[in-house]
């Protein structure tokens, strides 16, 4: 199959590729069945329920910066709902993703009091780099925050863990994704229990479909690749970068599952495949040309719409395989942080609050299918776009995830060049230029170098 384009396959839909597959498509219907939801818990007074003086900061603009994709497109529609309620004004900034990680960088390191909110790519270099206000603090004012109407105890816990550091909570997670197989169920009946299960399931697949039986994604880019072998590494028992802060990308349990990974689409992906990304990924399953994907749980509203997926009736979700009855597959987390610097921080706070409380996360869930919260997962609305089974592997997946070897490499604040030398030796081996003991070595090597 030649390179399709998200693009062209969905006819000038809004097309994101980002790191973590953070992605997805809002069919107009779902973002205004969310608006309904939105208009309903306002009219119910589920925000006049809440301890809090929502009007505090009445005439205060706010610069919101974004990473542009599904979840931000879904609070734009939700910001005139802010102003009604609080009378602040929000202005959201959309950037795509190349841009954004390297423009709000340069933005936040000047010092500059704006944006006064922004998504985080990289938590480990906003953490190193001091960019952000502690939201412990604000968790803890009276004044700003009913922590029982908020019930942080909603949260997945590991979303929460993730943005926490030596006992302070410095961001908030605004998505939960969790790696996942998308199937084919015409031609992937059961889900694969095991990794030799897993290629036997791709090798069936390509002989019934006459297609490739997987595809994953192979490109030599640090925002693409490492993620999603990261769920085959993290279920091996590997670490990328283990827990005593040493690369580990040499080790027998991270070179069997490269191994693995790449075996697969070496053997039963589609051709040309090591230059293939989230972009090329997406676009093949869309149209039924490929049996299996393993990424991020974000497309499952995408891949089980008729009007955004061929074969979207018999396509299924599965669980990541188990190595040894242990899966692990890895994690992403989209995270918001107020600027240290901003004039407006409590205003600021106010936002998040609302933006990540449960009716708004409710509300939105509809549309994104990536909330962080288990209520949004409960919720038939939910059940019912993206349907029940997928709705119920993507939340237990998520409220047990260990996000343990995703934080310590994604948190790493060398994990830009980390990660670049793990897409090329990946790529490299996918595209048979290397073996897998020696990309790997050198992937070591470069690591070491990196985090001396």
């Amino acid at each position: 199959m030649g390179t399709v384009s998200r693009r062209e396959f969905l006819n000038g839909t809004l097309a994101i590729a980002g790191a973590g597959a953070a992605a997805r498509f809002l069919p107009s219907a779902r973002e205004k069945s969310a608006l309904a939801m939105l208009d309903h818990y306002a009219r119910e007074g589920e925000y006049r329920s809440a301890n809090i003086n929502w009007r505090q900061f009445a005439g205060t603009s706010l610069a919101f910066a974004c990473s542009a994709g599904p979840w931000p497109t879904a609070v734009q529609a939700q910001l005139q709902a802010f102003k009604n309620l609080t009378g602040i004004t929000v202005t959201i900034s959309l950037l795509g993703e190349d841009e954004f990680v390297t423009k709000l960088p340069i933005s936040l390191s000047s010092g500059a009091s704006t944006p006064d909110v922004f998504m985080i790519n990289q938590l480990g270099q906003a953490l190193a780099a001091g960019w952000m206000a502690p939201i412990s603090k604000f968790l803890d004012d009276k004044t700003l925050t009913d922590r029982s109407w908020y019930d942080e105890g909603d949260i997945f816990p590991g979303a929460v863990a993730f943005t926490t550091a030596k006992g302070t909570q410095w961001a908030v997670p605004v998505s939960a994704e969790a790696e996942l197989i998308f199937a084919r169920k015409d031609l992937v009946p059961h889900a694969p229990a095991t990794y030799p299960a897993l290629e036997t399931a791709a090798a069936a697949a390509q002989k019934a479909g006459n297609m490739p039986g997987i595809v994953n994604r192979a490109i030599a880019a640090p925002s693409e690749t490492p993620w999603p072998v990261g769920g085959f590494v993290f279920s091996y028992g590997g670490y990328y970068i283990d827990p005593n802060g040493r690369p580990a990308f040499d080790t027998p349990e991270v070179v069997e599952a490269v191994g693995v990974y790449t075996t697969l689409l070496r053997k039963w992906g589609p051709k040309g495949v090591a230059s293939w990304g989230w972009n090329e990924c997406d676009a093949a399953f869309a149209a039924g040309e490929v049996a299996m994907w393993c990424d991020s749980s974000s497309h499952a509203a995408q891949f089980t719409n008729p009007s955004t997926a061929k074969y979207a009736k018999e396509n299924t979700l599965y669980s990541l395989p188990a190595h040894n009855g242990m899966v692990r597959p890895n994690l992403w987390y989209w995270t918001v942080g107020i600027n240290k610097n901003s004039n407006l921080r409590g205003p600021a706070w106010l936002f998040v609050e609302w933006l990540t409380s449960p009716p708004t996360t409710l509300a939105r869930a509809v549309a994104t299918g990536t909330e962080p919260r288990a209520s949004a997962w409960k919720s038939p609305a939910l059940a019912k776009t993206i349907g029940a089974e997928a709705a119920h592997v993507v939340s237990t997946t998520l409220f047990g995830a260990d996000p343990l070897p995703f934080a310590l490499a994604w948190t790493n604040p060398n994990w830009d060049v980390v990660s670049t030398a793990l897409a090329q030796g990946v790529s490299s081996i996918v595209s048979g230029q290397s073996s897998v003991t020696s990309a790997m070595a050198q992937v070591q090597k470069s690591a070491l170098a990196a985090m001396k």
